[in-house]
């Protein structure tokens, strides 16, 4: 039998490890793609390995996304997240990575692990094929 206390540490961590791992799989994608993305750049036109903003936003969009399983505000949330990252996009550093990290982001919310490797693969695989100042 379990005691008073383990209860309510049990509760209390309850879904912690889902968040926590939620942020980290999204950290090591973003410092990846981060790095790619400044390999072209000359050192003095590199902003920094890992963009925060997208962080945030791509991690609060993680978070929206895994309350909603199915129906249509998934679907209204994500198109409402990519055209927020278009219209940052423009104005904002890494400007060619706010669409690409908010897909991303996506894509682990809604629970599909592998498709976000394989995208975060792609991703990089583009970025070290295409030269830095045309981005």
């Amino acid at each position: 039998m379990r005691t008073e206390a383990e209860r309510w540490t049990g509760a209390l961590l309850h879904g912690w490890v889902e968040v926590l791992t939620l942020f980290g799989m999204l950290l090591v994608a973003l410092l990846l793609i981060g790095w790619c993305w400044n390999r072209g750049l000359r050192p003095s036109d590199r902003p920094g390995v890992i963009p925060w903003q997208l962080l945030i936003t791509g991690y609060a969009l993680a978070l929206v996304l895994r309350h909603f399983k199915e129906g249509l505000w998934p679907a209204i949330i994500i198109a409402v997240g990519v055209m927020v990252a278009g219209v940052i996009a423009r104005v904002g550093s890494h400007r060619g990575l706010w669409i690409p990290v908010m897909l991303l982001a996506a894509l682990l919310g809604s629970g599909y692990n592998l498709s976000f490797l394989l995208l975060t693969l792609l991703i990089m695989l583009v970025l070290l094929l295409s030269a830095g100042r045309n981005r």
